[in-house]
């Protein structure tokens, strides 16, 4: 166990190293933004009289930060028209300016400011406000990347500290009881960190990402999906939708070799939350899954999970598309106070079959869709019944990673 505690500490400081990093730029962008003589050195690099606008490209030219008389900017692509200069280069170059932004950044309250900002990402209870969500989501180009990145960094961790909570949930003699609420804890920062690369103007670089790869056990729902709550789940669909038709033909080949229910489950509950977010895709997907209907699937044993993930998927893609105000399930409804931050969301279990025969988690689909990103938080942290009760929680871990023997009447996911 020690040496599992040891593995598990590595990869922490792998992933504060990222919190660091994303610091770090979000901190130099804000003391340019409040630092006007600073500002000022760099529009002359750019060529630029003072006052007027030109454009700051961050992190290799993943991000354009847009400054001058009026006011700034953060955008993916670079626009014509400015003049440029490439913050990276004038790091590397003149050892004097990274000086001069390093006090900067101290002098204006950038890194204090910046640290505040993104803490409720790494250290979430496990919700954060919508207005502190707003906030990060606005820097959404210059720290998607990062943030993408910072999230794959947790998912070792994640698997790690499992086996570390199977212990503590079994009363083995010799092991803590924070294992648990630290998994809960670190699963929440995987699902913001994902939420925040998961805007459809990310689309270029996460289709790119996504088919720089073979998927074996990979899908941009997977990690968030497998944990079975519809919090999580509601975030799957988002980061599923943003990479968008790209990646219609690789859910399409892991749904025909998928082997575990999950897995069925994950790949039609994924190409559900791309066809509703990409209306133009609905038709090619729904033909494509028709032409699977009475497939042989890899999938080995009992086929009722399928038949329904199918039916499920089929339903929600062949609705109206007209705007889903209220899940009542879940105690959504657009414009509420409490967002998608509800207990139930947070503990439920998206494969419960409603009282129709349907997965839950493929019914609430067009309200995610129809919701924006802040809305899966509440206007205000006292509003969400995050402080959810360890028993909660491990009920839901054992849920997800725990086998349970199936029955004639109940089909387990696990």
């Amino acid at each position: 166990m020690l040496e599992v505690n040891g593995e598990i500490e590595r990869m922490v400081e792998l992933l504060g190293a990222a919190r660091t990093d994303m610091v770090t730029q979000l901190a130099a962008a804000m003391a340019i933004i409040r630092d006007a003589p600073l500002r000022e050195r760099l529009g002359k690099i750019a060529g630029v009289d003072p006052g007027q606008d030109f454009l700051i490209g961050q992190l290799k030219n993943q991000s354009w930060l847009k400054v001058g008389r009026h006011g700034y900017t953060i955008d993916r692509k670079r626009q014509t028209g400015w003049s440029v200069v490439d913050l990276d280069e004038v790091l590397r170059t003149l050892p004097e300016f990274e000086k001069s932004l390093q006090d900067s950044m101290q002098r204006t309250y950038a890194t204090r400011d910046a640290y505040g900002i993104l803490e409720a990402l790494f250290e979430p209870s496990p919700i954060q406000s919508r207005s502190n969500f707003h906030e990060i989501f606005a820097w959404a180009p210059l720290l998607e990347q990062m943030a993408y990145n910072a999230a794959m960094r947790i998912l070792p961790v994640l698997d790690t500290l499992r086996s570390v909570v199977r212990f503590e949930l079994s009363g083995t003699s010799g092991i803590g009881a924070t294992s648990l609420r630290a998994y809960w804890q670190l699963l929440h920062a995987l699902g913001q960190l994902t939420l925040v690369a998961s805007s459809n103007e990310a689309r270029p670089w996460l289709a790119d990402m996504a088919n720089s790869f073979v998927w074996e056990s990979w899908t941009p729902s997977f990690v968030l999906l497998r944990e079975r709550t519809f919090w999580l789940a509601a975030i799957a669909a988002r980061s599923a939708a943003a990479f968008g038709e790209s990646v219609v033909e690789g859910y399409l080949r892991r749904l025909s070799h998928a082997r575990h229910p999950m897995m069925v489950f994950d790949a039609l509950f994924g190409l559900t939350a791309i066809g509703l977010a990409n209306p133009p895709s609905k038709a090619g997907i729904l033909a494509e899954l028709d032409s699977m209907r009475d497939a042989n699937l890899a999938l080995s044993g009992d086929h009722s999970v399928y038949l329904i993930s199918y039916e499920s998927a089929v339903r929600v893609l062949s609705g109206p598309s007209v705007g889903q105000r209220e899940f009542r399930e879940l105690h959504w409804r657009a414009g509420s106070a409490a967002g998608m931050a509800t207990r139930p969301a947070l503990i439920g279990d998206p494969t419960a079959l409603s009282a129709s025969g349907e997965y839950l988690g493929f019914s609430m689909l067009p309200f995610v869709a129809d919701s924006s990103h802040d809305e899966h938080f509440p206007k205000f942290p006292a509003q969400s019944d995050r402080e959810i009760s360890r028993g909660k929680i491990a009920a839901a871990f054992r849920r997800a990673w725990v086998a349970e023997p199936t029955s004639p009447t109940r089909h387990f996911l696990n």
